[in-house]
Formats: structure tokens, sequence, C-alpha cells
């Protein structure tokens, strides 16, 4: 089996026939039939039901087809190694937070002369620490609630992963102009009771996205005041902004969004914080440029 014969079958998927298939490739019809036949003989399957407006794959077909372009999408990264030696990289997993993606942003415009290649990703804390464990994060930004840090540093030595303390604040309610707690200094127990909410998709450890773990005056009953479960930012954005629901987040960390329609507000009494820092690997220290990501994410939290 040769790569020739894998691409001329997939670009004749694409293309959905021999004709156009052969533009593509810059070669003839006739050839491009001859070598997918010969793949097909050495298989023993037919890969396509040939007629006379084009082809269409056989459930044979579509089964190679499938294993075919990730062939072909993995050759095109070992292709593309040689082009990234000189250049360095950062991954980086992270909750979700419009501050934390206003920070990274920030500093890959403090990087933009310089050769990166990034990657960012947003995800639940447990999300976060399989991208740590299955290495395709270096660092992993993560707010855990007080109460759950001892259950989360006992998950992290099972998968050999570190948690450094970069900043603590406090739990909070965001709300809209339409919600009538908009110009509320504080909120009490009985009016957060009171509050439909929209969430981050429910995660064990994470304030923002499972905020059970407050102050017991404060525990949220999450089968009747959680209206809406996403794990998109805007989604909530928009919810706050158009209606009268609430989010419980992490507070000046974790902020869901920049909008100036929405507004913070301190849970009056709460005796709850949450922490943020990040994971990393137990051996090894963090590359030079992880590093430097680390200490500016921490310098912009101060300001």
């Amino acid at each position: 089996m040769e790569l020739k014969q894998l691409q001329f079958f997939v670009v004749s998927v694409d293309m959905g026939s021999f004709k156009k298939a052969a533009e593509v490739l810059y070669t003839t019809q006739p050839h491009i039939s001859k070598t997918i036949k010969a793949l097909e003989q050495e298989l023993r399957v037919e890969l396509f039901k040939r007629n006379a407006s084009g082809v269409t794959m056989t459930e044979e077909g579509k089964q190679v087809y499938a294993y075919a372009s990730s062939i072909l999408q993995q050759i095109n990264v070992i292709e593309k190694v040689g082009e990234k030696k000189n250049s360095r990289s950062l991954h980086i997993s992270s909750v979700p937070g419009s501050r934390l993606a206003a920070v990274f942003a920030r500093f890959c415009q403090l990087k933009k002369d310089e050769d990166i290649r990034y990657q960012f990703l947003e995800g639940t804390v447990e999300e976060i620490m399989w991208h740590m464990h299955h290495r395709t994060s270096e660092i992993g930004f993560v707010a855990i609630s007080r109460r759950q840090l001892s259950g989360f540093i006992h998950q992290l030595e099972h998968k050999r992963l570190e948690f450094h303390l970069l900043h603590k604040t406090e739990p909070c309610l965001f709300v809209g102009k339409q919600s009538p707690l908009y110009k509320a200094e504080e909120i009490d127990p009985a009016a957060l009771a009171a509050v439909k909410l929209v969430q981050f998709q429910e995660d064990f450890y994470s304030i923002s996205s499972h905020p059970g773990h407050l102050k017991e005056d404060f525990r949220i009953d999450q089968g009747n005041q959680t209206a809406v479960v996403t794990n998109s930012d805007s989604v909530i954005e928009k919810l706050l902004e158009h209606t009268e629901f609430g989010n419980v987040g992490s507070g000046s960390v974790g902020k869901i969004c920049s909008s100036e329609n929405l507004r913070e507000i301190p849970l009056a009494d709460s005796t709850e914080s949450v922490l943020f820092g990040y994971i990393k690997r137990r051996q090894g220290e963090l590359s030079q440029l992880a590093a430097e990501y680390v200490l500016y994410v921490k310098n912009e939290l101060k300001s």
C-alpha cells in the first residue's frame, strides 16, 4: 500500500468523482481509476460503487476513508516538524473566564515578535487534569473551592501533578440590568435562594461550575435554582444581559465576561474562598516560556 493510493482515494471521495479528483491532483482520470482499483485489489474490498454521475462509497469504503484521512493528516503534521524546530510552543488549559482570556491575548501581543505556537483550551477542572495527565498541556489554570482543596490535591497526587496557588478570591453573584438585584451592594441567603441561575457545565471541583460548596446558608439547590447549564461564556453573557438569571462565579479571577452591563455582587457573610492557581507535572521544571506566562498571569491578577 502506498500513500499515493490513499491520497487518490480520499481526494476522489471529497470531490465526488475520479474526473474532478484528477483535475485537483494534476493527473488523468484513468490513472486515478487504475490506482484506486489496485488499492481495492490489495485490500480485497470494493471501495466505490461506480455510476454514470460519479462514485459513491461502499460501507467498507467509509471505514477506509476514515482511517486514510487520519493517516494523511498525521503525515502532514510530521512533514511540518522541521518547520517548527526553531519555534517555541506553549500549551495551556484553563477554566473559562473572560479575564483569563484577556490576559492570554495580552501575552500573545507582548510576544508578537517571537516565533511561538500556542494552544489554549478551556474546560472543567477535571478536563484540565486530563490534559495535564496526558501531556497535551504544560500548565493548567484552575479555580478551586477551598473546601474541595484537600480532595483535589489527593487526585493530583495520583496523577503526579501539583498545585501552585496564585490568588485567593471570594465567590459572588453576577447579574445583568434585567435582574432586580442589579443595584444591590451584597446579597443575603434569602435573596440568593430566589435567583434562577445559569451555570457552567457541572464540575466537581470548581466553584464557578458547582456552586454547592459555599457556606451552609448559601448552599444552592441545583435542581430548583439552575435553569440553564452550559459550557459557553457567550451564552452565559447573553442570558445575564437579557434575562433575570444570575451566575454564581469565582469573583474577580474568573469574570465570565467583560460586559459593562453586568455587575459582580458579593455574598453577604460568606466564609468560603476560591483558590486560583496552576497545576504542573510534579517532575521537571516548567519551560522558560511557561514560567514567563505564569509570572505574567500572577502580575496581571494584582492589577
